[in-house]
């Protein structure tokens, strides 16, 4: 009797965390090609929420100069999403907050949504989701060096 209490407690145990896994929001962390593939982002979580930093300049291997934002301060390691996870109106899980362009200080409303080929898409807007744009940020699967550069045999790579 004890051995079928056993069992049944764990297929019981078995269904809630396969539910539990199957509700976990679509996570955008891990590192992403800008649109412009001009930067390398990487994020990951802050607290419960996930930042966004880059962590690649293109850039500096181009120039050999690094990028400043528009305090004159330079871009790598500066943070430029910060988002929270929400539920959609179709049910799906996106990433609610902003998004800061380090070229100009200008910070916008965002949300980030994995597509079904596991690219991210981040739609910036101000006011309302109308008022925007969305760019696609592909994921980077290269290296990134000391001083935010691109390791040499991987830049521009997956630009098209």
């Amino acid at each position: 009797m004890a051995r079928l209490w056993l069992i049944a407690a764990w297929l019981c145990g078995s269904v809630v965390l396969a539910h539990a896994a199957a509700t976990q929001p679509a996570n955008p962390t891990g590192r992403w090609y800008t649109a412009d593939h001009s930067a390398v982002v990487q994020i990951a979580p802050c607290g419960k929420d996930l930042c966004g930093q880059i962590v690649g300049l293109a850039d500096v291997n181009q120039t050999g100069e690094m990028p400043t934002d528009w305090q004159g301060q330079p871009q790598c390691g500066l943070t430029i999403l910060q988002t929270q996870p929400q539920t959609a109106p179709d049910g799906s899980v996106i990433w609610a907050g902003t998004v800061l362009d380090p070229r100009n200080g200008n910070v916008y409303q965002a949300t980030l949504a994995l597509d079904a080929s596991r690219h991210l898409q981040l739609h910036g807007y101000i006011g309302l989701p109308i008022f925007g744009q969305t760019q696609t940020w592909e994921p980077y699967p290269g290296r990134t060096l000391a001083g935010c550069k691109l390791a040499a045999n991987e830049q521009g790579q997956g630009k098209g």
